[in-house]
C-alpha cells in the first residue's frame, strides 16, 4: 500500500499539549545508564516547550500523517563550541508516534531540518544519538550523518571522586542521585568491558576443539 504523505509545519501554541504527549514516549529511549545521566521526565516540559517556539534560535517541527501529529522534532542554529566560527543546526528530540513509525515521519522532519539550514544559510545539520541506539545511528548513517566526536558525560560528584576527591573547604556532600548513577553507570561499562574482553588462548582452544567434535 502507498505510503500515506507526511507533511511538516512549525508548532505553534497550540500543539503543546499534543507534543508532551509525544514527549512522553522518550522515556523510554535508551539504555538505563543513558536516561539516568539525561533524563527525560523534566517536571516543566510544557513551560520549556513553549519558550522554544517563541525562540528566534530554536525551531520546533510537527509532523503531520492522516490529519494527526505523527511526529517532533527541536531545531537550534547554534555553534559547536564557543570558538568556532562555523553554525549548525543541531537536531534533537526526535520522536515519532508509536503508530506512525515506518511510514516517512522521520525523514520529513530531516528534510525540515535541511530546510532550516537552507533558510539560515547554515551548511550542516548535526543530530546526537544514544550509543545504545544502533537502529537509530545506522537511519542517520543511511542519510549521510557521520560521526565527529563522542561526548561523555559525567556527573560532578562522580567526577570529583574519580579526581581523588572535592577540594579543600568545599562541603558539597554526594548526593544519593549521583551514587545512583554512579552505579548505573559503573555496571554499563563492566558489561560493555565483557563484551570487549578477548577470550584466552585456552578457552578459545577448546572451544574449537568442541566446535571440530
Amino acid at each position: 500500500m502507498p505510503r500515506t504523505p507526511v507533511s511538516t509545519r512549525p508548532a505553534t501554541m497550540a500543539d503543546v499539549p499534543l507534543l508532551v504527549g509525544l514527549w512522553g514516549e522518550l522515556k523510554h529511549v535508551g539504555a538505563r545508564a543513558e536516561r539516568a545521566v539525561n533524563p527525560m521526565s523534566v517536571p516543566d516540559v510544557s513551560a520549556r516547550l513553549a519558550e522554544a517556539i517563541s525562540s528566534d534560535d530554536c525551531r520546533v517541527i510537527v509532523a503531520v500523517a492522516d490529519d494527526q501529529v505523527a511526529g517532533m522534532a527541536v531545531l537550534r542554529e547554534m555553534r559547536p563550541d564557543p570558538l568556532s566560527l562555523h553554525r549548525v543546526v543541531q537536531v534533537s528530540h526526535v520522536v515519532v508516534s508509536a503508530g506512525k513509525r515506518r511510514r516517512g515521519v522521520g525523514h520529513a522532519l530531516l528534510a525540515a531540518a535541511a530546510d532550516f539550514g537552507d533558510e539560515r544559510q547554515i551548511e550542516h545539520v548535526a543530530a546526537g544519538v544514544y550509543p545504545s541506539l544502533r537502529d537509530v545511528s545506522r537511519f542517520y548513517a543511511r542519510l549521510g550523518f557521520a560521526p565527529v566526536m563522542v561526548h561523555r558525560v559525567a556527573p560532578v560528584t562522580v567526577l570529583r571522586r574519580r579526581l581523588g576527591g572535592r577540594p579543600a573547604g568545599s562541603s558539597m556532600p554526594t548526593t544519593a542521585a549521583a551514587e545512583a548513577a554512579l552505579g548505573r553507570v559503573d555496571d554499563l561499562v563492566r558489561r560493555r568491558t565483557r563484551l570487549r574482553r578477548p577470550v584466552p588462548a585456552q578457552r578459545a582452544k577448546a572451544r574449537q576443539a568442541e566446535r571440530t567434535d
